[in-house]
């Protein structure tokens, strides 16, 4: 069953380039004392990183690599392994220096030793081609994550040339359907695209996999109806009530998609009405 949950205030960006990253303090300490040789204070700020909000996937790597860094130090063969599974699972062509000590390689190979599909991560999904005016799409996505470090997906979706993105969350589960709102597909005379894109996050919303990107969202096609007035749905106004109106109705989030550079993409995250006080 999909479940459908609002987002809170708060601000992030959409995690598809290094200037779009919500920047990540806690990784730059750790490195310092890692660098300084104090572990066990290096293994707290890690784990102060893993939970910072919203990580871009390659800071998550690199903390997952550092993190078992440490762990192999603290002699915690264990957490170490795992720690470099997720390193692999997020970053798979990853290759360890060659001037690393022979205890962090040893638990390296640990990890490269267990087969790729017991610890790979992926999306799977195809999106749809035409989907009618006025009726709720169903996205279908499989989640592939035997390390179980999926906690949510997102989808994140927009008419064609509008600037704001409508957010809907799920549960992560192996096979996920995350529904769009009827009420979110208006008809119009000429028909028009969506755009979306999905990602798979962690419990502190951290990206682990995308499908498409805000930069480069995938799409489908709504048909061309009858019934609305076409100038009315062109209006900007007309789109941002209806995202407020999912907002408050369905209990998903809005977030504002800003432009400037094209190869550049923000996104604020909105209360939509929807969270708890």
């Amino acid at each position: 069953m999909t479940v459908l949950i609002g987002l809170g205030a708060g601000e992030a960006t959409a995690q598809s380039s290094s200037a779009e990253c919500r920047p990540n303090p806690h990784l730059s300490w750790a490195k310092d004392e890692y660098d300084r040789l104090e572990f066990d204070r290096a293994a707290r700020t890690l784990q102060r990183a893993v939970e910072f909000a919203r990580n871009c996937r390659w800071d998550l790597a690199e903390i997952y690599r550092l993190k078992a860094f440490v762990d192999a130090v603290n002699a915690d063969r264990e957490r170490c392994q795992r720690a470099f599974e997720i390193l692999l699972a997020l970053d798979p062509g990853y290759v360890m220096p060659s001037d690393v000590p022979p205890k962090i390689r040893a638990c390296f190979a640990d990890a490269q030793r267990v087969p790729p599909q017991r610890r790979e991560l992926r999306l799977r999904h195809t999106a749809p081609q035409m989907v009618p005016a006025n009726a709720p799409v169903s996205l279908p996505v499989q989640v592939v994550d035997p390390l179980r470090l999926v906690d949510q997906v997102q989808v994140s979706f927009r008419r064609q040339g509008v600037k704001v993105y409508t957010v809907v969350t799920a549960r992560a589960d192996e096979n996920v359907s995350i529904v769009i709102p009827a009420l979110s597909l208006p008809p119009d005379d000429d028909g028009y695209r969506i755009e979306y894109f999905i990602r798979a996050v962690d419990r502190w919303e951290g990206t682990l996999e995308e499908e498409g990107s805000a930069k480069r969202p995938l799409t489908f096609a709504v048909e061309a109806g009858t019934g609305t007035d076409e100038a009315l749905v062109n209006k900007w106004w007309f789109w941002a009530s209806v995202i407020g109106a999912v907002a408050v109705v369905a209990g998903v989030g809005a977030v504002l998609a800003t432009q400037g550079d094209p190869d550049s993409v923000t996104i604020r995250f909105v209360d939509g009405g929807a969270s708890g006080g």
